[in-house]
């Protein structure tokens, strides 16, 4: 007898929203966000301005480099930010995702002092009042992405167990400490029966080390279990790293190769929990 479907921990946290396709294909995985939030906190016109120069100097930065952290202003007016892309895209995706996620926070964000624009090629976030969160993993905010369908084809059992498997092989790999090499990126695959392949990852911004890096994936993949049990696929997303597996190819090879279908048609229909920080 199947399984019956994952159900949601009753949290009054937790908002759910479905959405249509979440993975929009390719080319519109580079700048179409998984979620941008933009906390209710007011800033002055210096922190504004000082937060103009921090997306402006993240993003060609981290075009070039996969990874920039950028400072403006000091005292009560200074801003804190980092840019990411994820260690496997090409160059071209990466700068397409990154000025995508800065006009997002331009433009929806405005006026906020603490923003995160979450892609699936990139990230950026930033964060004023002086505080600086640069070199501290920050689990506070968590989105989860989570197929609506069961996987299918296969026993659910030897399914949850073989992703279980296969997600801690991530954790274990982003807190190598040659991770640095592969830029803060996890990737594993397992084969389940004749038929199904699961494919993994994990990765965290370069600013945390890598103990810290394998131990926010770790909690990343324990979420798994909560809410994605027998799921196709899912994500869950902190701001200082992510874990995702799906049944279908979704990342680059990382050789000069293409990346998989990540397309609607693959990845189904997800939807979303939230917990603000």
């Amino acid at each position: 007898m199947a399984a019956p479907a994952a159900q949601l921990p009753p949290l009054p946290l937790v908002i759910l929203l479905l959405a249509a396709a979440m993975a929009a294909p390719r080319p519109c995985s580079a700048v179409d966000p998984v979620a941008t939030y933009c906390a209710k906190n007011g800033t002055t016109a210096q922190t504004q301005a000082n937060i103009d120069a921090v997306l402006a100097s993240l993003v060609p930065r981290a075009s070039a480099a996969y990874y920039a952290v950028s400072t403006s202003g000091s005292g009560a007016d200074a801003v804190h930010g980092l840019a990411q892309c994820r260690g496997d895209v090409p160059r071209q995706d990466c700068a397409l995702c990154l000025s995508a996620a800065a006009r997002a926070l331009a433009s929806s964000c405005r006026g906020s002092g603490d923003a995160r624009a979450f892609y699936d090629y990139c990230l950026l976030r930033y964060l004023s009042g002086g505080d600086n969160f640069i070199g501290l993993p920050d689990t506070g905010y968590t989105l989860i992405l989570l197929n609506t369908q069961n996987a299918s084809g296969v026993d659910l059992g030897a399914f949850d167990r073989a992703q279980s498997k296969l997600m801690a092989r991530v954790a274990a790999e982003a807190g190598d400490v040659d991770r640095s090499k592969q830029q803060g990126l996890a990737r594993e695959t397992a084969k389940l029966g004749s038929s199904m392949i699961l494919y993994g990852l994990g990765w965290c911004t370069r600013d945390i080390t890598p103990a810290d890096c394998g131990l926010c994936v770790a909690q990343a993949v324990a979420e798994l279990p909560n809410y994605c049990r027998y799921r196709r696929g899912c994500r869950v997303i902190y701001s200082s790293c992510m874990a995702r597996y799906e049944t279908y190819p979704f990342f680059f090879p990382g050789d000069g190769g293409r990346q998989g279908d990540d397309s609607a048609e693959h990845a189904g229909e997800y939807a979303m929990v939230v917990h603000d920080p």
